[in-house]
């Protein structure tokens, strides 16, 4: 997805809140250096999931941590796993599970914390869960995913954050009713609140599907630079591709990978208007041959 100009103040929120929660004293340092660098990569022609990228490399290294979200992200999973038996219960009595698994995976991608359109604490989602399911898919792709997954022998899921995580056990378990080979991909090293395989440990994830893999390096969504490798080559090879979350879409929507079905919150007008869909809707987005332009 190219930048818009609202993505600007967006990440400098994010680096903003990042700071104060991993190290206060240096908000001045990070948020000049985002502006900065925003003054220098920010265009209509470049891809937001990249930007992103390097300014939260550089905000990293001034805060002095690999992982400035580690104590959200163990708190997410925390109230998703308090939220999971009663969404358990209504994907086993829903008369379409796969459907209802991918609400509540869906709902579970609130969690987006410092954008100002998310929830900024895990302890949010508690109290808003039945509300936001009730909300239900307002774009639903569901029976054209099962189509393509009557007849897929690969499939890969791309996780995305810690909490949700917890979540997208439910649409795992649907997914290999169907006669797949199922891989999860997980960030290879911590970037905001995204899971990595010590983030899933005891989550039981590795029982259901039928790997887990990395994506390569430090990345807001995917590396663009990996498409040309293993990585790539693994997305490429897939029957289908489900993505969780904002920035997936952001990164692959600049790639020809395909068919893709985006399972996510429209938390943002750039996002929603690149998808072609409302903002603040639940959906199920699928593109069967490559991504609108």
């Amino acid at each position: 997805m190219k930048m818009a100009p609202e993505c600007v103040p967006c990440l400098i929120g994010r680096v903003l809140f990042e700071t104060k929660e991993a190290r206060p004293s240096k908000s001045v340092d990070a948020v000049r250096n985002a502006a900065l660098m925003m003054g220098e990569l920010f265009g209509d022609s470049v891809c937001s999931a990249t930007v992103a990228t390097e300014v939260h490399r550089e905000t990293y290294r001034i805060l002095g941590t690999e992982d400035p979200y580690k104590s959200l992200k163990r708190k997410s999973n925390e109230i998703a796993l308090e939220l999971y038996p009663g969404a358990e219960r209504l994907v086993k009595a829903s008369k379409d599970p796969l459907r209802t698994s991918f609400l509540c995976a869906i709902v579970g991608n609130v969690l987006d914390f410092g954008i100002g359109t998310g929830y900024d604490h895990p302890s949010k989602l508690k109290e808003e869960f039945r509300n936001l399911l009730a909300e239900g898919l307002d774009h639903d792709d569901t029976p054209k995913v099962k189509k393509l997954l009557q007849e897929a022998d690969k499939v890969i899921y791309l996780g995305d954050n810690c909490g949700e995580v917890v979540l997208d056990r439910l649409a795992l378990k649907e997914l290999k009713k169907f006669d797949i080979d199922l891989t999860f991909v997980v960030k290879q090293k911590p970037i905001l609140t995204d899971a990595t395989r010590k983030d899933i440990v005891g989550l039981g994830i590795d029982e259901i599907v039928d790997r887990v893999v990395e994506a390569p390096g430090f990345a807001v969504g995917i590396d663009l630079r990996t498409m040309k490798g293993p990585f790539g080559k693994l997305l490429k090879d897939a029957d289908l591709v489900i993505a969780k979350g904002m920035a997936n879409f952001e990164a692959l929507s600049e790639t020809d990978v395909a068919p893709i079905a985006y399972l996510l919150r429209t938390k943002c007008n750039p996002v929603a208007s690149a998808m072609k869909l409302p903002k603040d809707i639940n959906a199920v987005k699928l593109f069967s041959r490559g991504h609108a332009r």
